[in-house]
């Protein structure tokens, strides 16, 4: 069982089904499972027990993956399923009253530089990665080399980074060609002039050229920004100096336009909250998107987006598009960067170094062995899931009813995308495999990726200290000059605020970090 959860502890069973934080748990978490792997002997060890932390409220101890790894690699898994949107949140509850498991996920490094300097993470050498997990720390090393820095706090590795293999692209941008060929538009927008053109016909009709995610740091604009060579709170070279692309000159000229776009009732002005993309796409309130997925656009999926506008309107017509061009031909989509997130072990680990090298074990085999990334991640062919074309690997995978719903294919442990719960994405190859052909081309199309130099912007040494509060101001601030609440002078201003709440500390470490890697080369 687990140790005391602080203030109130781990409920019975019934109870602790009907609690956000901990989900449906089995009386704590304790998964129920076979005792060994196949073909033991009675004289087999018994199975390890490992206490692991996933971002899931949907696990339970007949879930799918449970069982297989379980058998696979007998071991006992006591796991705790946590809501991923209060993940970050409740984790930091946990750990900090005591709980901490064997082998935990966490989001981003900020988070992980947090524990490990509370003292409740344990190191974990690159060296000891290498000897257990030797295929992982290659396709580290040659695919997503970013992922070190999330894991090196003061010289020290305090985690095993995942690969994010979808990081390497942009989203898609898709044009409601319907809508505007209604509005006398005959191609596809190709510059912010044209846009601007093609949204001032859309309003005569009542359509919205663009909505976004306003409350998104990242997703707020994005490609527009872009179209002046910036991404908002990512690290960039300008003239030879780290700078975040929050603060620079690009960013207000951005705005500046925003800003006219929104006064002229080109933008939803619901933009704000960040709701019902798709939803106002398929009822035709809005004629762009430069925030959906590749599956968006695929006709053969009776759920996805295009599918969606074709019941709505048979005459529906949806364009994977290319990124606008700026005034100086500029173009680009916000892109993660290969590197994904970590997998960090508690601290009491390190006097643990079998259970270590066990839980490498099993994200080795995950991340490499594509039959057990299948069995894992995917399912059972025929039960969860089959070709997208019959008898076709090449198609790459579908989920078959009834799992070819969300939220039932995650009782079960199981992603659409792909990702696994208990050692992230599997290696590229493999990935490319489960994709399927087609889908990797689609991803290729159009794709213009920019990425942080560091790969995640909250790399750096005070990021935990300063980077949520830098976000947020950022948001507020270009959501009040979009909409006119400030004049885009006020840019000038928040500036001074950003460095003044610790941006300007950030830019050094940022610096000094960029100038140790490159000097290292």
């Amino acid at each position: 069982m687990f140790t005391k959860m602080g203030v109130k502890g781990w409920l019975p069973l019934a109870a602790a089904c009907s609690l956000a934080l901990v989900g449906c748990s089995n009386g704590g978490g304790e998964a129920a499972g076979p005792s060994a792997s196949p073909g033991a002997t009675a004289a087999q060890v018994k199975p390890m027990e490992i206490k692991w932390m996933v971002p899931t409220a949907d696990l339970n101890a007949n879930s799918h993956v449970i069982q297989y790894l379980q058998e696979k690699f007998n071991v006992k898994i006591n796991y705790y399923s946590i809501p991923q949107a209060d993940y970050v949140q409740k984790q930091q509850i946990l750990l900090t009253s005591g709980d901490v498991p064997d082998v935990m996920f966490i989001y981003d490094p900020n988070q992980l530089f947090k524990y490990a300097s509370q003292g409740l993470l344990a190191e974990l050498p690159v060296k000891t990665i290498e000897q257990s997990a030797p295929k992982t720390k290659a396709v580290l090393d040659s695919f997503a080399k970013q992922g070190w820095f999330y894991t090196n706090l003061n010289g020290k590795n305090y985690g095993l980074p995942t690969t994010y293999f979808t990081g390497q692209f942009n989203a898609k941008q898709g044009w409601r060609m319907d809508l505007l060929k209604k509005a006398g538009v005959e191609k596809i927008p190709e510059t912010i002039d044209d846009m601007t053109a093609a949204f001032a016909k859309l309003k005569q009709n009542g359509v919205y050229g663009m909505t976004t995610n306003g409350n998104s740091y990242y997703f707020q604009f994005w490609s527009i920004f872009g179209a002046y060579g910036v991404m908002p709170t990512q690290w960039m070279l300008k003239d030879g100096k780290v700078v975040n692309g929050a603060v620079v000159p690009e960013a207000k000229e951005a705005l500046t336009l925003l800003a006219d776009w929104y006064k002229k009732g080109y933008i939803d002005p619901e933009f704000v909250t960040g709701k019902d993309l798709d939803k106002k796409l398929v009822e035709g309130k809005v004629a762009y998107t430069h925030s959906t997925a590749v599956s968006s656009f695929d006709l053969n999926n009776p759920q996805s987006v295009f599918s969606s506008m074709k019941k709505a309107n048979p005459e529906a017509d949806f364009q994977v598009a290319p990124l606008p061009k700026g005034p100086r031909g500029q173009q680009g989509g916000w892109a993660w960067g290969t590197a994904g997130s970590t997998f960090a072990f508690g601290k009491h680990m390190e006097q643990q170094p079998e259970k270590v090298k066990k839980v490498l074990e099993i994200m080795e085999a995950i991340r490499n062995d594509e039959q057990v990334f299948l069995d894992s991640a995917v399912g059972v062919k025929g039960k969860h899931w089959d070709y997208t074309t019959l008898s076709d690997p090449q198609s790459g995978i579908k989920f078959i009813p009834p799992y070819d719903d969300t939220a039932k294919l995650a009782t079960e442990g199981l992603r659409n995308n792909f990702d696994t719960l208990f050692a992230g994405g599997p290696a590229p190859v493999i990935f490319e495999n489960a994709l399927g052909k087609s889908s990797v081309e689609l991803l290729k199309k159009y794709n213009i990726p920019v990425s942080d130099i560091f790969g995640k912007s909250d790399v750096l040494p005070s990021s935990g200290k300063y980077w949520g509060d830098l976000t947020k101001l950022k948001l507020d601030a270009y959501v009040q000059i979009v909409r006119g609440d400030k004049p885009v002078s006020y840019f000038d201003e928040f500036v001074k605020q950003w460095n003044d709440m610790g941006g300007a500390q950030l830019e050094k470490e940022a610096n000094e970090l960029y100038k140790s890697v490159q000097g290292s080369k």
